[in-house]
């Protein structure tokens, strides 16, 4: 009963700091939670008593992504102290260990590309069950600065007037359509899988040119390098089966339902990339730097991630 009272308040207190925002920032983009407080609060103590993986991480990233959009320093100031708040309760109600947290190791001197106007702009490929997600999320938290993953599946959904399934069922996927099949997205002429990565790829060179962000997959890095945004590129991953234990341990599956699911969005990742970028998903040449979570764990990982950034941008 106390959990549920625990997660009764987390909801109650997120709707509220949302209204907050929502009415600080005046845009009709900017309501995380649009139907009213009773529902809502219902919707997310439902959502988290299911312990959905990125739950409260996905909520409390729209929150923070719009609180950076505020232009009274006073009251973003004010919600971001709220908001960290909120994060502790949720730390204590739901902690959650993904990787082993070690770390070892330096940076050695990068090309400085960078000026002092540029903003920071950090592209993440990964591997499916690397940690990828966890490690954009907490580098963001640590740099202070925008973070988008399924923000932007979000953006998509609202852009063509389409439910989110339908936009997340073609993200990250290539495959051709017939001319007699109907697109869902809504775009004459193109498949829905190329009808929603040029929209993506218009959010992300929105996002780039707007302020400091970290943008996860879906060809980021080759698409602001078209656009001559300059960014840092970091590829991330780990060895099979230890994605294949972490997708388990995250989705409570079985080795061969996690098996078939770690190889099957390799693949889907992968064919997206080469298709899209005429590169090789993966591949060293790509990437400012590759990193296996396996040997430096996620607090690893963002904390190598952290120096390589603010050696680049000498922050």
């Amino acid at each position: 009963m106390k959990k549920n009272n625990t997660a009764v308040e987390i909801a109650n207190r997120l709707y509220d700091l949302d209204i907050k925002v929502y009415e600080c920032t005046i845009s009709t983009m900017g309501k995380v939670f649009p139907a009213g407080k009773e529902i809502s609060v219902k919707h997310m103590v439902k959502s988290i008593e299911k312990d959905k993986k990125h739950f409260f991480k996905d909520e409390t990233t729209l929150i923070s992504n719009m609180i950076n959009t505020i232009h009274d320093p006073k009251k973003a100031d004010e919600y971001r102290k709220e908001l960290a708040e909120i994060k502790k309760m949720i730390d204590k109600f739901s902690p959650s260990d993904i990787l082993p947290d070690s770390f070892s190791g330096n940076i050695l001197n990068m090309k400085n590309r960078f000026s002092k106007d540029d903003h920071v702009i950090i592209c993440i490929g990964r591997e499916y069950g690397s940690g990828g997600h966890e490690v954009g999320y907490r580098l963001a938290e640590k740099l202070d600065i925008s973070y988008y993953d399924k923000e932007i599946l979000n953006m998509a959904s609202e852009h063509f007037n389409s439910n989110i399934k339908v936009v997340t069922d073609h993200d990250e996927k290539v495959g051709r359509q017939s001319f007699f099949d109907k697109n869902p997205l809504n775009l004459f002429g193109f498949s829905a899988n190329d009808s929603l990565f040029f929209a993506q790829s218009q959010f992300i060179r929105d996002f780039a040119k707007k302020g400091d962000c970290i943008i996860m997959g879906r060809c980021s890095d080759v698409i602001l390098e078209h656009e001559g945004i300059p960014h840092l590129s970091v590829f991330i991953g780990a060895p099979f089966e230890e994605r294949v234990q972490h997708e388990m341990a995250c989705a409570k599956l079985s080795h061969e339902q996690a098996v078939e699911i770690v190889h099957r969005k390799d693949k889907d990742r992968k064919a997206y990339y080469n298709y899209y970028t005429s590169r090789r998903w993966g591949h060293s040449d790509n990437y400012d730097l590759c990193i296996n979570t396996a040997c430096y764990g996620i607090d690893g990982t963002v904390e190598l991630l952290e120096k390589m950034v603010k050696l680049a941008y000498e922050m």
